[in-house]
């Protein structure tokens, strides 16, 4: 089966360059009622296989045909296309569908309506760390590589809200010893997919501010979880985060920056859909550090767009 490209099925895209919503959610909802899973056969006979509308799937599975995701034979019967998209970018497209679900809120928001805490897939937090998994991959050789400039001699690090654990895998490559913490349901999803087969990750399940590991960490790593945070509670964290760092320690943000970069302006949307926080100011982050009591050491655009590093060391106990 030929390998889809995923960044291309994403929705963080460039404007004009989001693949067609249509095809998106016909496909999510194969891949999600196990349609693609059945192939090959009839639309009758994958519907009685599944117990679904025959009607129905013959139109998804017709509509996925104009894409090449299946093929339809002579016979009526239906198999896996050329443009059958494999495991990492079937994780991408069943996480831009429940993004299309979320963006349908934003007139919401305008209202002043708060997002909806309930998932906009079935799947939940699985599908959207599958998709961040496939992407955490490509993003933390280049964080990693920026993190060890700064701090070269760094040993440990903890991995905070670490989700998928790309990155917290990536530091243990490197030969640190890496921690990752976050909330026990997203730990007992870690610990039940693939995403740390074959690495040294230590796992430990809290909520941050309830609970932290008695120990310190000459890095101290945030990445996505920041995107959930208004200045107020990302203060809390930071101030939370200092007694965790050993002496010379680095707290490191991986971010996008609101004004920055188009990608991060449309990532706003998504997030005003989901959360009430998104991406800051680089001035922003900037004065809860201060206020938290770190001084700001270094501020590094990423080879890949459109993320950023900031560090930044304690200066108060």
């Amino acid at each position: 089966m030929k390998e889809t490209p995923w960044p291309r099925l994403a929705f963080l895209n460039a404007p004009g360059e989001v693949a067609d919503w249509r095809m998106i959610l016909l496909f999510d909802a194969a891949a999600g009622n196990g349609l693609l899973d059945a192939l090959p056969g009839t639309a009758e006979a994958v519907a009685a296989d599944l117990g679904l509308a025959a009607h129905a799937v013959g139109v998804v599975l017709d509509g996925l045909a104009l894409w090449d995701i299946v093929t339809v034979g002579d016979d009526g019967g239906y198999t896996l296309g050329p443009a059958a998209p494999d495991a990492e970018a079937t994780a991408i497209l069943r996480h831009h569908a429940g993004s299309i679900r979320r963006w349908a809120a934003v007139p919401d928001r305008l209202r002043g309506v708060l997002p909806d805490p309930t998932p906009a897939n079935p799947g939940g937090a699985s599908i959207m760390l599958d998709a961040m998994a496939v992407r955490g991959r490509e993003s933390a050789p280049g964080a990693v590589d920026a993190c060890l400039a700064v701090a070269p001699e760094a040993a440990s690090v903890l991995d905070l809200g670490g989700g998928h654990g790309q990155f917290a895998a990536e530091f243990a490559r490197r030969g640190l010893r890496a921690v990752m913490q976050d909330q026990p349901a997203v730990i007992e999803l870690a610990q039940r997919k693939d995403w740390l087969d074959g690495t040294d990750v230590e796992l430990f399940a809290g909520d941050f501010f309830a609970s932290a590991p008695d120990e310190t960490f000459d890095i101290v790593f945030c990445a996505g979880v920041v995107y959930f945070m208004d200045g107020e509670r990302l203060v809390r964290l930071f101030r939370r985060v200092r007694p965790l760092l050993a002496p010379g320690g680095r707290l490191a943000v991986h971010t996008f920056l609101r004004g920055t970069d188009e990608l991060a302006t449309l990532f706003l949307g998504q997030m005003l859909s989901v959360a009430t926080g998104g991406p800051h100011r680089e001035d922003d982050f900037r004065a809860w550090f201060d206020e938290a009591g770190y001084a700001v050491e270094a501020v590094q655009r990423l080879d890949r767009r459109p993320e950023w590093l900031l560090v930044a060391t304690a200066t108060t106990t």
